[in-house]
């Protein structure tokens, strides 16, 4: 048993919540920091409520918001996934600055692990399949279409690599096992949130459903070999933190955009989500592809994905035609039948391939 005065007193608990927001409020966050908050903040629940109160009086609730799934984590608050968080819309300075430090300090280890490492475990689909894995940590990652990913877990980090395809992430917080998801182009580090990540040609794509996720592009500086000279804790690290962006709920970005938004040139790549724009970018999970205003290559583009037939736009002036509605997934002839009455002549040349043309006038 412990001795009653190794037991912090709420007046201590008051004043470590103190020191903390006043530490957040100077800009002054390390990783080292972040990862001994995360550790404060999982003692207890008084632990939890004491920051969010002193947050609260001292003007920083704004910043607070964003470790909202952490806090409820620790206060063993269980809040249901994918319903979009309409908080906070910007991340705090602070907060943002130290979870892209630990993004960067982590790189070298996401992209290259150390020799003798277990082999990850992979999960994939094939086309047209669909499937929810739970992990060994309770997080339930959802695969879209011909996707794959390689899981790979430690003591200290979660790690998924994307191989291809996309994937829908309903993170369990775990404040002392940062959960991080890579690929060719960009890292994204969640604390306890739910996102969707989507490679297409070369991009990495990032939409936040629920909470904060640290989003980096992954610099040719960490990705080739270095000199035995190159210092990897200095500069390099410095530029990755400073091209990282915190993307929160209801935001998306994309890995050939966050270094300009991160640098505020062009913050209008950073693109805000609606809950409907959620809710259509999510309908595969349930078996429809829906479209809204969608040009035809787009949803061509989509069809075959999900589907093993080919589409040939004949005429290029259909390319920009626009086009929405609901469809199930593997229901070919069905979106077929809806282009037809826009003007849209389908010829079926075989099972699985059409040819589409600009309808002749009456």
């Amino acid at each position: 048993m412990k001795n009653r005065e190794t037991i912090p007193t709420t007046n201590e608990i008051a004043a470590e919540a103190c020191a903390w927001v006043a530490q957040m409020e100077s800009g002054d966050m390390s990783a080292s920091d972040l990862a001994a908050l995360r550790e404060w903040m999982g003692r207890s629940p008084a632990h939890a409520r004491e920051i969010r109160a002193v947050a609260a009086l001292s003007g920083q609730l704004a910043e607070m918001t964003e470790l909202a799934p952490m806090l409820a984590e620790a206060a063993g608050v269980h809040s249901g996934l994918r319903k979009a968080t309409r908080g906070a819309r910007f991340a705090a300075p602070a907060f943002a600055a130290a979870l892209a430090a630990i993004v960067a300090a982590g790189l070298l280890f996401v992209l290259r692990p150390p020799a003798g490492v277990a082999a990850p475990d992979a999960y994939q689909t094939a086309i047209g399949e669909y499937e929810t894995f739970v992990l060994a940590d309770g997080t339930a990652v959802s695969l879209n279409t011909d996707s794959r990913i390689e899981v790979l877990y430690d003591r200290a980090e979660r790690r998924i690599r994307m191989v291809r395809g996309e994937a829908l992430f309903d993170v369990e917080t775990d404040p002392g096992r940062p959960f991080v998801v890579v690929s060719d182009t960009a890292v994204a580090e969640a604390i306890g949130t739910s996102f969707v990540v989507r490679l297409r040609n070369a991009v990495t794509e990032l939409a936040v459903v629920e909470g904060v996720v640290a989003f980096s592009e992954v610099a040719r500086a960490v990705t080739e070999p270095q000199p035995a000279s190159h210092d990897a804790s200095g500069a390099d690290e410095n530029a990755l933190a400073e091209a990282a962006k915190v993307v929160v709920a209801g935001q998306a970005l994309t890995s050939r955009d966050i270094s300009i938004v991160a640098a505020q040139d062009n913050p209008s790549a950073l693109v805000m989500l609606s809950e409907r724009d959620i809710q259509r970018k999510l309908s595969w999970t349930e078996g429809f592809l829906e479209f809204s205003q969608t040009p035809l290559e787009d949803v061509v583009a989509e069809l075959t994905r999900h589907n093993d037939v080919m589409i040939e736009i004949a005429d290029p002036s259909l390319k920009t035609l626009r086009f929405g509605g609901i469809f199930r997934t593997g229901d070919v002839d069905e979106l077929m039948g809806a282009l037809s009455g826009l003007g849209v002549a389908v010829d079926r040349q075989g099972e699985n391939q059409y040819r589409l043309t600009a309808a002749e006038g009456p």
